[in-house]
């Protein structure tokens, strides 16, 4: 599953500037702040990016990828989800085909609880046959349809999201997790496993499969699974509780 920013002058700015006739020039300025910008995240510098596509903003108010980007910046890097929702808003305002702005603005709705706002936006995004993430489309439905009750609903989404990419490991963690709380702990493991299998090179799968492992009563299975998940998670809290988990199984 699994994780915003805008400054109240760029807000005013933006306001102010709203009806004024942008010029060739500002567009192809900000059209290289915006590159600038992309770079500098593909480059692990959301500071920098922030500046850039601030940038952007300002000089053409106009351009639904610069409001995407500075929400996504806000929301993903900078924790500011209500202003990130304004960005999302004021993209998909401009552009009212804009997918992937409302697949981003369902995920700060989910993040704060708020599915029932999600689920029409991803509706939308569903029946965009183009959109290259239709997995992420899926997938968001699908804990979305768990998170208001229904089951059913969310594990058809679920499956097909992992239909869609077979290698999409949030989608089969999902699904373990859905099946684990409703008691069906073969099934939950099965998707355990190949969430472990198409990312294994994170602990968190190793860390689920040892619990399902050990609700099956399969101690000397889960342990392994824990010393394997103490390994890849090495320093991070989750390494500490892998550890103490196997530490705990009788014969360890």
């Amino acid at each position: 599953m699994p994780k915003l920013f805008l400054l109240a002058a760029a807000s005013l700015l933006l306001a102010a500037t709203g009806c004024r006739t942008i010029s060739d020039k500002d567009r192809k300025l900000a059209a290289s702040h915006l590159d600038i910008a992309q770079q500098s995240v593909a480059g692990g510098d959301p500071r920098a990016a922030l500046a850039e596509v601030e940038k952007a903003v300002a000089l053409d108010p106009t351009d639904p990828k610069s409001h995407n980007l500075y929400a996504l910046l806000l929301h993903i890097y900078f924790a500011e989800g209500d202003r990130a929702i304004l960005e999302y808003r004021k993209a998909i305002e401009l552009d009212r085909d804009y997918t992937e702005a409302k697949v981003n603005l369902s995920a700060v709705y989910m993040a704060t609880g708020r599915c029932a706002d999600a689920i029409p936006l991803l509706e939308e995004a569903r029946r965009d046959l183009l959109f290259r993430e239709p997995y992420l489309v899926e997938n968001n439905l699908g804990w979305c349809r768990y998170k208001l009750g229904d089951v059913d609903g969310a594990l058809r989404h679920l499956r097909a999201a992992v239909s869609v990419n077979p290698g999409f490991c949030l989608g089969y963690r999902n699904l373990g997790e859905i099946m684990e709380e409703q008691g069906r702990v073969d099934e939950a493991l099965r998707f355990v496993e190949r969430y472990g299998k198409s990312c294994p090179e994170v602990a968190d799968a190793d860390f689920r499969r040892g619990l399902l492992l050990l609700e099956k009563g399969q101690d000397s299975e889960a342990r392994l699974a824990f010393l394997s998940c103490k390994e890849k998670a090495k320093d991070d809290e989750l390494a500490v509780e892998c550890a103490g988990h196997a530490e705990r199984i009788p014969g360890g």
